[in-house]
């Protein structure tokens, strides 16, 4: 198994959106299963308090749904500016064959 810190961070993010995904799956089960619930009960105030939990699920899934966008942007920015990085240096340094590095440009 491999130690969390020793993951990288897109290792790291698609896991979490993994867990995000089964969360989500979870809550919505039990969000169907309280809606149902709700309208057995004869007590008024049972009913309510069931509803209510329903509802305060539902606004999870939609926060839910707001970090797994806010994840998978920053995975995206990452990637991006992991590229643009990499192209950048790519002219900059160059690599003899004793190993030695220089800048392109540098004496």
């Amino acid at each position: 198994m491999v130690k969390e810190s020793e993951q990288t961070p897109r290792e790291r993010s698609e896991k979490t959106l993994l867990a995000i995904k089964e969360l989500k799956r979870y809550l919505e089960d039990a969000e169907k299963e309280l809606s149902r619930m709700s309208k057995k009960f004869s007590n008024k105030e049972i009913a309510q308090g069931v509803g209510f939990a329903a509802t305060g699920i539902h606004e999870a899934l939609t926060y839910l749904a707001i970090v797994k966008k806010v994840i998978e942007k920053t995975e995206r920015i990452v990637a991006k500016k992991s590229n643009v990085s990499g192209h950048e240096t790519d002219g900059l340094v160059q690599n003899h064959p004793d190993g030695r590095t220089r800048l392109t440009g540098s004496a």
